[in-house]
Formats: C-alpha cells, structure tokens, sequence
C-alpha cells in the first residue's frame, strides 16, 4: 500500500483536467477617442457624440444650400438642381456614415455585432433600436469587443443634455409665440377689414 506524504495534493491521473476555459473579465478601462471607427462607447458618449456629429454637419448643410441658392441666382436653376441634388446625396452619405460608426460602437458596447447597425435603415424599427441605445446598459467589463469605456467626462455629459434641454426650450418658446403670433394675425386681420371698409 502506497502512502503519501501529510498535506500533499492526491491527484488522480484519470480525473478531468480542472483549468480555467475562459478568459478571465479585465477591470481595464480605455478613454474613446470622439473620430474613432472602432471602440466601445457607452449611453451618454453616444448620445454626445451623435449631438456633436449633428452639430458639426449643420453648417456644411447650411454652405451647401447657400451655394445651390448662388448657383440658381445666378440664373441657371437647372445646374442649382443638379448640384443640390449631388449635395444632399453626398451630405446622406456622410450622415448615414456617421450614424453608422456611431451605432457600431454603441453595438460593441452592448456586446453585440456592429451588423445589427443596419436596423438602422428600417422605419419604425430603428426607434426601438435607438431606445435601446440609449437606454440598454453596455458591458461592466471587457467584452470580445475590447475593453470598458471609462466614465464620462464633464463635457460629455454637459454635450449629451444639450440636446434634451434645446428640445425643451424650444417647445417652451414654440408654447409662448405661437399663441401670440396667432393673436397678433387676428388682429391685423381685424385691423385690415376695418381700414378696408
């Protein structure tokens, strides 16, 4: 009969190997670059980011439309047609491009493929895709995706209320003119028919 030392480990050469099969989750963090392709990007950057991408394409409408008005001033509305034409599919191309890597990021995020990107394209499913960017928690730790994203800074933050808040001034501001410009117009009219008379 075999004996073994007090205290030593007895293993049997048959047994099932006991070693760990999976990665181990990583605590690491990495700081998104805002005009990465690839990354993660959690709630609040998305919403940020996708503000600023907004913003930063306003203009570039804005040079495209006072250009095509130019062109058609100018006296050849055909060609204004035709470069404003070119204009908003080069201006679609972009935005589309920009939402597209946006939501990829989001989806890498979530731990899911950045394919699913293009539920973006279907009407009525892209609200539900977008409540779920915004609202679904992405990973705690590294996923397959790479790792966490790290907290967000303040400008983030203050970058992702602009747009709620914008929204809510103007509905504000829309709530006090209308009313007062549909009295203003009654009363002009009234003004009217009565100097008219």
């Amino acid at each position: 009969m075999t004996t073994f030392p007090r205290g030593a480990a007895v293993t049997n050469p048959y047994s099932m190997p006991q070693s760990e099969l999976t990665e181990p989750l990583s605590n690491d963090t990495y700081l998104p670059k805002v005009f990465a392709v690839n990354g993660r990007i959690g709630r609040v950057r998305y919403i940020a980011y996708t503000v600023g991408a907004s913003l930063l394409m306003l203009p570039l409408m804005f040079l495209m439309m006072g250009g095509v008005g130019i062109i058609a001033a100018a006296g050849s509305p055909d060609a204004g047609a035709g470069v404003g034409l070119v204009g908003m599919l080069a201006f679609y191309v972009l935005s589309f491009a920009v939402s597209f890597i946006l939501a990829r990021r989001r989806l890498h995020d979530l731990g899911k493929t950045g394919w699913l990107a293009l539920l973006m394209l279907i009407p009525v499913v892209n609200l539900f895709v977008f409540l779920w960017f915004v609202f679904g928690p992405g990973d705690a730790q590294s996923n397959a995706y790479g790792p966490a994203p790290a907290p967000n800074t303040t400008g983030v933050i203050i970058m992702a209320w602009a747009l709620p808040v914008l929204i809510v001034v103007i509905g504000i501001l829309a709530a006090i003119a209308i009313p007062a410009y549909s009295d203003y117009a009654a009363k002009a009219n009234a003004a009217q028919l009565e100097n008219g008379q």
